[in-house]
C-alpha cells in the first residue's frame, strides 16, 4: 500500500510540473522554458528518488535491498 501511495504522489508531482510549465508558456512567462526543462529532469529524478527511498525502507525493515522479486514462473507453479 505504501508503494502505491508513493507512486501516486510521484505521478501527481510530475504532472503538476508539466501543468505549471504549460500554463506559464500560455501566459508568456519567460520562465516557461526553464520550467519545462525542470519538468523533464524531474521526470527522471522523481522515480529514481522514489525507488531509492523504497530500497532504503526495505533495508531498514531487514528485507533484501532489492525488495520482493516476482517471477511469472513461480505464479504458474501455484
Amino acid at each position: 500500500m505504501l508503494k502505491r501511495i508513493i507512486a501516486i504522489a510521484g505521478i501527481i508531482a510530475i504532472l503538476a510540473l508539466y501543468i505549471v510549465a504549460l500554463i506559464s508558456a500560455i501566459i508568456g512567462n519567460g520562465l516557461a522554458t526553464k520550467l519545462f526543462v525542470a519538468a523533464i529532469i524531474c521526470t527522471i529524478a522523481i522515480p529514481v528518488m522514489i525507488h531509492l527511498l523504497l530500497m532504503m525502507n526495505n533495508a531498514r525493515k531487514g528485507k533484501s535491498w532489492l525488495g520482493e522479486t516476482y517471477s511469472y514462473k513461480e505464479k504458474e507453479d501455484h
